[in-house]
């Protein structure tokens, strides 16, 4: 220290020499503070000593900002779908058309769904019909007797009519349709004239068996009385059409794809408009033996209520006649139903899948109608997130609309590991089906109520609770607490730990005692 007092007298004598001793003693203390930086006992004590970050469980749940993804939607929307398969024959809505609620948008081919409510229909009526003469038998004490054995013998008589009709369906199908594409329909292998495309050894199959079937079932068409088996012709001549159905369904897939060589495509077509118009005939011959059963059946109770005696009232067994015949009715309708397709809302078709001439499987969404001018934000948030925000909470949507929140899931998505929020808005710049940010600004001091939530890492554990670390005069103390329910990252604090009482956020590696500094 002399010798510096010593160099500063000597530097007022000449003002080079000043220059020169002021340089040497800017050295001097450079190296000096260099080698103090340097020195391996002063670093370690500066390494040694780690930095905590202080909190409060207000300053975790606060403070800042909350930014999310959400997805818009309409309040209301549909999504129409199939409950049958089959082929579109009308779509009556265009994409983008407004539809009100019960308004049909396609119809599927339903012929035969038609004609079972158009017969249920008929079963009904007969029902009410039989009810009537049980009511004015009961007044008389007496059934028309000769009227039901009238009604019965006109029933057996359709029956055997009908059974005679399907065949002469079923034998013409054959031979004048089916046949032309067979090389040799009744030899040993009747040869495909097609591709078969995997199904070329069931045709032949197919139609070697009929080689049997058709002469023996004309043989029973020529011999059926009144007085055979009524009921088990009736099977048979249904088991035959359903086979005969079959058969020609799967020309129908055939003549639908691509052929290699023998027909044009404008020829397959030709084919295809023909046999399935062949099926709907099968279709409506089918139909018809349903509704000869019922009348056969209809007939017998009619028969067998006409013998009971005078002293039994027949209209309770009327009454249930009509049950059953209005549940077949209900039945009828109800398949009927399924081939119209109808919007359940009102709204707008914001998709629509299908086409005039497509066939759809059982199941499948063809349309989607949707409110879109009453819509809805869908997001997904956070633990740390949902302790924030609350229903009625106002939000703002890409950062110009306003939205508010209204509806917050009480429990977590299982699939997204989040909880799932709702946003209202009135705003009608945003589209149905965007993807937004919405964003809502936390004050430090705005949480949710007044449950003390902390992050896992500040909590040290022990075999019961745990405890989490102050700082204190520069050294570590521990704060026992009482855990609650841990959500995610974060773990609610029972006792020990207040709104605004600070702790060290992570404890991660930290000892009690140990010095620390503050990080600011």
């Amino acid at each position: 220290m002399n010798s510096l007092k010593k160099l500063y007298s000597q530097a007022g004598q000449s003002p080079v020499k000043s220059a020169i001793i002021i340089t040497l003693v800017a050295a001097v203390m450079l190296f000096v503070i260099n080698r103090t930086s340097t020195d391996p006992v002063v670093a370690e004590e500066i390494k040694s000593t780690p930095e905590v970050t202080l909190s409060t469980s207000q300053g975790f749940a606060g403070g800042g900002s909350v930014s999310l993804l959400g997805n818009v939607r309409a309040f209301t929307e549909a999504a129409v779908t199939t409950e049958r398969a089959g082929r579109v024959v009308r779509v009556n809505v265009t994409l983008g058309q407004t539809v009100g609620a019960g308004q049909i948008l396609a119809t599927l081919e339903n012929a035969a769904e038609s004609a079972s409510v158009v017969q249920a229909e008929g079963a009904y009526d007969a029902a009410v019909a039989a009810k009537a003469q049980a009511l004015a038998a009961d007044s008389r004490d007496t059934l028309g007797v000769d009227e039901s054995q009238n009604t019965l013998v006109s029933a057996q008589n359709a029956v055997v009519n009908i059974y005679k009709s399907a065949y002469t369906t079923v034998n013409g199908i054959v031979l004048n349709n089916i046949d032309a594409f067979f090389t040799s329909p009744n030899g040993m292998i009747p040869g495909l004239r097609i591709d078969g495309y995997g199904q070329t050894s069931f045709l032949n199959n197919e139609r070697v068996k009929y080689q049997q079937l058709l002469p023996n079932w004309q043989i029973s068409a020529n011999s059926l009385t009144v007085n055979d088996d009524l009921g088990a012709a009736l099977g048979e001549a249904e088991s035959n059409v359903d086979r005969t159905l079959t058969l020609v369904d799967t020309f129908i897939v055939l003549f639908n794809r691509a052929d290699s060589g023998r027909y044009t495509s404008a020829e397959l077509q030709t084919f295809s408009t023909n046999f399935t118009s062949l099926r709907s005939s099968l279709l409506g011959t089918k139909s018809a033996i349903e509704a000869v059963q019922v009348g056969l059946k209809s007939a017998k109770d009619v028969g067998a209520r006409a013998n009971i005696s005078t002293s039994v009232s027949s209209v309770p067994a009327a009454d249930a006649q009509i049950k059953q015949a209005l549940g077949s009715l209900r039945a009828a309708q109800a398949n009927y139903a399924k081939t119209i397709l109808r919007t359940p809302i009102s709204g707008t078709v914001n998709s629509l899948n299908i086409k005039q001439g497509d066939f759809v499987n059982s199941f499948v969404q063809v349309a989607e109608v949707a409110n879109n001018n009453a819509l809805e934000i869908v997001t997904f948030v956070s633990d740390k997130e949902r302790d924030v925000l609350a229903v009625g909470d106002t939000v703002l949507i890409e950062n110009q609309y306003e939205g508010r929140i209204t509806q917050i899931a009480p429990a977590i998505d299982s699939a997204t590991r989040k909880t799932e929020a709702r946003i209202a808005t009135e705003n009608t710049n945003i589209k149905n089906g965007e993807t937004v940010n919405i964003s809502k600004e936390i004050a430090a001091t705005e949480t949710k109520n007044a449950t003390v939530t902390i992050p896992l890492t500040a909590v040290k554990f022990e075999i019961k609770d745990g405890f989490v670390f102050d700082v204190v005069d520069g050294q570590l103390v521990q704060k026992p607490v009482k855990l609650g329910t841990i959500r995610g990252a974060s773990v609610e604090i029972v006792e020990g730990l207040s709104l605004v009482d600070p702790f060290v956020v992570d404890a991660r590696g930290l000892l009690v005692g140990s010095k620390v500094t503050i990080s600011q």
